[in-house]
């Protein structure tokens, strides 16, 4: 399997919204929320685009305080955290603005709910100027709009979709040594219901299964009957 970002819907739509950020005109909100179930694709999406604008990537725990999350930061930027959060939030801002690095917060279903951890957020945001985006779960958007304060500096929200057929057979194509056909791809993406870690384990058995026969093309029919796509064999079965 080929090691690489495969520019599906779900990618081309947050590297959209993070170019918008960016690109945004002066005083415009600058906050971004990526969510959806997990398995679609967001930690290698976001680790991706975070990479590609340098980025300041930290995550949030169910521990996480203020004080903690700035530290965070602060190693993050190779900056010395300050004796008081008042002082390392400037420190942070400073650096932040001096660069204009977006930080992305990945988890930030454990940030959403805890005003300080929001505040320090959207005040980083405010005194920076520069993108901040938060990575969450499914249903993080309904609760982010229960607070004005946050949602009201929301400029882009993406959602990740279930992998469409078409991201599918771009998937295959892209990341597969070996020909997978038209009908074992669209069965592995009606078996994995559109979650693009289930579907790129498929293509790992499929690619296996067919390199160990010294096949560089694999069709459904080639697929032994009754093998998971994601577990295996059954018991016994080769």
């Amino acid at each position: 399997m080929r090691s690489k970002i495969v520019p599906i819907t779900n990618v081309a739509r947050l590297a959209e919204a993070g170019e918008m950020l960016l690109t945004r005109s002066p005083g415009m909100p600058g906050m971004g929320l990526c969510c959806g179930p997990s398995g679609y694709g967001k930690s290698t999406a976001i680790a991706w685009l975070a990479t590609r604008q340098h980025g300041v990537y930290v995550r949030a725990m169910a521990t996480s305080t203020p004080t903690s999350l700035l530290d965070a930061i602060t190693r993050e930027l190779n900056i010395a955290p300050r004796a008081r959060i008042a002082q390392t939030v400037d420190a942070i801002v400073g650096k932040l603005a001096e660069t204009g690095r977006p930080l992305f917060v990945d988890e930030a279903d454990y940030v959403v709910g805890q005003a300080r951890l929001i505040d320090t957020l959207r005040d980083v945001h405010d005194l920076s100027s520069v993108p901040v985006i938060l990575i969450g779960m499914e249903g993080i958007d309904r609760r982010i709009s229960l607070s004005p304060q946050l949602s009201g500096r929301m400029a882009q929200w993406v959602h990740f979709q279930p992998a469409s057929i078409e991201d599918a057979r771009l998937l295959a194509k892209e990341l597969c040594e070996v020909t997978v056909a038209e009908d074992l791809v669209a069965e592995l993406h009606t078996r994995s219901k559109g979650t693009v870690r289930n579907f790129v384990v498929g293509l790992g058995r499929i690619e296996q299964h067919a390199k160990s026969r010294g096949n560089s093309k694999i069709a459904l029919a080639d697929w032994p009957r009754g093998t998971d796509f994601f577990l295996g064999s059954p018991r016994g079965q080769n």
